[in-house]
């Protein structure tokens, strides 16, 4: 995404146009239209939110959308088993079926845990790529419980100290509500940056910074493409001496809950194509009162957004303030795609008879 002081003169598209247009081609892969619907809604959310990494421009080309269904690496019309099950906890296996469709699914069936008990926990094997984790986070928060959703990636980055791929960018998300505001909202990868941050990159034709990768010697490197020529990300704090142990252990933490804990196992030894996630939701009243909760999360972010900002920062942020004004600018002007996404949506479009909306 460009920098603040960039003017984006991408051009713009109507988050319901994509969500059209996604739920369209979804159909041509095969999905049911109710299915179809639900897994775009989820999709274009992540445009919606300003959370590039994760939205339409994986259509084209991530095996997780249109390639999966395509090589049988992603089933349309999945059969979704339960393979234990209790008042406040569940394990299923996924069937392969389209990740953003099941991880919501999987969510809603912690939520209605939660609501009946006061927590629910439900973790799932045989995943796909589920798109932006806090998502699922948000559905808790926005029915007045704080949630969480966590899943686990292929090794994409160094252990601490390695020169070899270890764990994945395995994101951690939580979310709670604050009254009269947006929700608190904290989605991040246990990686120094987010995968999806280098495939932008590569699309706009622009180097990353150190810290991000290294080559397969273990040297930093600007290349964008380094992940497809052997390197790695490194882990969140990047080095030893600036404590990359704690990513790494992070990310190790979300494997145990997303793989070993559903019986997938780590992703270290699982099928690329396959992930594990880990869904939990919990009842604030059975804490607190509820009221009480939501104003002091009110009185904790009005106070740190009114911090002084050091030198080159507009503003202190709470976290899930940058993706609430993404909603609300692109929710007014538009989604703006990079022009090669845009050709290749038009190509697959063309492809499958779904015509790709005008700007």
């Amino acid at each position: 995404m460009p920098a603040p002081s960039e003017p984006d003169t991408r051009a713009r598209f109507a988050a319901q146009a994509l969500r059209t247009f996604t739920a369209g081609v979804f159909e041509r892969l095969g999905l049911p239209p109710a299915d179809a619907a639900e897994g775009a809604e989820v999709l274009i959310d992540a445009d919606l939110a300003g959370i590039e990494s994760h939205g339409i421009a994986h259509l084209p080309w991530h095996p997780g959308y249109a390639p999966g269904f395509r090589r049988g690496l992603v089933n349309p019309t999945p059969e979704v088993k339960v393979l234990r099950e209790s008042p406040v906890a569940a394990t299923w296996d996924a069937d392969g079926g389209l990740g953003i469709l099941i991880a919501r699914r999987a969510m809603e069936a912690a939520i209605a845990k939660a609501r009946a008990t006061g927590i629910g926990m439900v973790a799932v094997r045989n995943g796909r790529h589920f798109g932006a984790a806090g998502y699922y986070a948000r559905m808790a928060a926005e029915r007045d419980m704080v949630g969480m959703a966590m899943c686990n990636v292929p090794p994409l980055a160094v252990a601490a100290g390695s020169l070899d791929r270890a764990y994945g960018t395995n994101p951690i998300a939580m979310a709670a509500p604050v009254e009269g505001d947006h929700p608190f909202l904290l989605d991040i990868a246990t990686t120094a940056v987010a995968g999806g941050k280098l495939e932008i990159a590569q699309r706009q034709g622009k180097g990353i910074p150190a810290g991000w990768a290294v080559n397969e010697d273990g040297a930093n490197t600007g290349d964008p493409e380094v992940l497809r020529k052997g390197g790695a990300l490194l882990p969140l704090g990047s080095y030893l001496e600036t404590s990359a142990h704690k990513g790494y252990g992070l990310g190790l933490m979300v494997d145990i809950l997303t793989g070993i804990l559903p019986g997938m196992g780590s992703a270290l030894f699982a099928p690329r194509h396959e992930q594990g996630w880990w869904f939990a939701a919990w009842r604030i009243d059975a804490f607190r009162d509820l009221a009480g909760f939501k104003a002091d999360m009110k009185r904790m972010a009005d106070h740190l957004r009114s911090l002084r900002p050091a030198a080159g920062v507009e503003r202190v942020q709470v976290p899930g303030d940058p993706e609430a004004r993404a909603r609300e600018e692109r929710t007014r002007l538009g989604i703006p795609l990079d022009p090669e996404t845009i050709e290749q949506l038009k190509a697959l479009g063309g492809e499958l008879g779904v015509p790709f909306p005008y700007p």
